[in-house]
């Protein structure tokens, strides 16, 4: 958010995890550091996201948040449960090893929705990942972490702000997921 621009609002929607499957996943970062040299993220940051909105002004928020009460999907269960990285911009991150087909549909679900009331964004193909790691200085291979499940039972709005303490994170608003 720009800090002399209060009409603007920088946002993504996200799945928020719980503080203990982010401590295992801060656990799990903090344990392959040394050996890819990394900056790790901070545990109350670990999140995946659906999709990201980037700067809207303020006055369309309460559009957006009656846009995504109207996205209906099911809970579902992910696993995360390998440790990959990116070469191209030097992130690990927690994958799940298989696709979740559940996933993909709560993800296109909300983007159809969105588009369908006016909101624009980038969109690119989504890649269901917790950044862990930053600036990975040595790539290691793919592998196979002790798993994490993750019961997902709602998706959140949350705005992304940056000051002179750097970027945290805000929950605006969650939507449960329901079965049909």
């Amino acid at each position: 958010m720009h800090p002399n621009n209060s009409d603007m609002i920088r946002i993504f929607f996200a799945l928020w995890p719980t503080a203990s499957i982010q401590k295992s996943l801060y656990a799990v970062a903090k344990e392959n550091r040394p050996k890819c040299g990394a900056r790790l993220m901070r545990a109350d940051t670990l999140h995946i996201t659906l999709q990201f909105i980037g700067e809207i002004e303020r006055s369309r928020l309460a559009h957006l948040i009656k846009a995504a009460g109207m996205v209906s999907a099911p809970p579902f269960e992910i696993t995360l449960d390998k440790l990959c990285y990116w070469k191209h911009n030097k992130i690990a991150y927690a994958a799940p090893e298989t696709e979740m087909p559940a996933l993909s549909l709560l993800v296109s679900t909300l983007k159809q929705t969105l588009k369908s009331e006016g909101f624009s964004f980038e969109n690119g193909k989504f890649s269901a990942h917790v950044t862990l790691m930053r600036h990975v200085e040595e790539v290691m291979e793919s592998r196979s972490i002790a798993p994490i499940p993750w019961r997902i039972d709602h998706f959140a709005l949350i705005e992304s702000i940056t000051n002179h303490q750097g970027t945290h994170y805000q929950i605006l608003q969650k939507w449960p997921l329901h079965s049909k």
